[in-house]
């Protein structure tokens, strides 16, 4: 890599040079990382979101279970309640 820095004589001291280098080096290592954190994103963003919603929807359904498991002892209490009730014989 050539650069062009002309300053009074025209001479650039090798210090710059390397430093210079050193910049951009980091620099390609930042944006490479960037790419490569932005191409994570869009591969697994979706299914790391639909997981969580899954998630969320599969807890959401357990609820609604447990909800109608006690609504139906209720129910299965209510009738054993009746049923003894006709069943007794009238004195």
């Amino acid at each position: 890599m050539q650069l062009f820095i002309f300053e009074g004589n025209g001479m650039v001291d090798a210090g710059l040079f390397e430093l210079v280098e050193k910049i951009l080096w980091a620099v390609s290592f930042i944006s490479i990382g960037g790419a490569l954190a932005v191409m994570f994103f869009f591969v697994f963003a979706q299914s790391i979101f639909g997981s969580k919603t899954i998630h969320s929807q599969l807890e959401l359904l357990l609820r609604q279970n447990r909800q109608i498991c006690e609504q139906l002892k209720q129910i299965a209490q209510s009738l054993e309640k009746e049923d003894n009730k006709s069943n007794k014989p009238e004195k």
